[in-house]
């Protein structure tokens, strides 16, 4: 069942370039990134439950969960006490559908819509961090991890590795789904700090659409101290989910601890 809350996110009528999160992650989105697959997610789950001690009895926020693949996997790890949150309805609508008995919650990851220490872990896949402009708006998201984390309460954060992402970046690919084509375009914003991705559909329902991504590379000296300052004590870091330890070239950076 999925459950809607009366919070508004922050700055809800504007809608501009630099907030496509607002746009992009629709019914378009789930076909670009069809290759996710629930295999995947319960691997990624596996690792996360191998670093992080998460009970049974524990109550666990899927932040920004997307159409629910790491919530239906937490569940067939026995974890049934699992909220996923995202912003995206037709997300969320879709992952009702496959998960009926999971709870879903539309909300804003700078403002959740939850009491303090309301979670035992929280959990965040697939580059779901630096979303926003300023330092000050991704930092709010993690003191907000650790406002609604109960005290030593478990994390943790799956993002991309800066150093990994600007090596090997791809400036264009196209893949083929049946009758339409996708297109992606990336390049590194003027300063270096943002991956910049425009998405092209060709011809999905007999119309293109185009969107855009755009997401802060911090770097691991940069993490490290916006989790210190929210008070989340790192405990370890990992280069990918077959948990090899990270390096400077490890293609994610997954850092997992709890709250002081």
């Amino acid at each position: 069942m999925m459950k809607r809350t009366s919070s508004h996110p922050p700055n809800q009528n504007a809608c501009d370039r630099s907030e496509w999160w607002r746009e992009w992650f629709n019914h378009l989105y789930l076909d670009v990134y069809a290759h996710r697959s629930e295999d995947d997610a319960e691997a990624e789950i596996a690792a996360a439950l191998a670093v992080r001690s998460i009970q049974p009895q524990d109550r666990i926020l899927d932040l920004c969960c997307g159409a629910g693949r790491h919530c239906r996997a937490l569940r067939r790890a026995g974890r049934h006490r699992v909220i996923g949150l995202d912003y995206s309805l037709p997300l969320l609508q879709h992952a009702a559908t496959e998960s009926p008995h999971e709870c879903y919650v539309r909300g804003d990851m700078r403002l959740l819509p939850f009491h303090d220490e309301e979670m035992d872990a929280v959990l965040s896949f697939f580059t779901s961090f630096g979303y926003f402009t300023t330092n000050l708006e991704n930092l709010a998201v993690l003191h907000e991890i650790a406002r609604v984390l109960r005290s030593n309460g478990q994390f943790l954060l799956d993002y991309l590795n800066p150093v990994h992402v600007r090596r090997t970046f791809a400036p264009e690919s196209e893949k083929k789904h049946g009758d339409y084509t996708i297109r992606e375009h990336r390049s590194l914003s003027s300063d270096g700090e943002r991956i910049e991705k425009e998405i092209i559909i060709e011809n999905w329902g007999g119309e293109n659409h185009v969107y855009h991504e755009s997401v802060r590379l911090y770097d691991y000296d940069q993490m490290m101290e916006m989790l210190q300052s929210a008070d989340l004590q790192v405990e370890g870091v990992l280069g990918a989910f077959d948990q090899s330890p990270f390096q400077e070239d490890s293609e994610r950076m997954i850092l997992y601890g709890y709250k002081k």
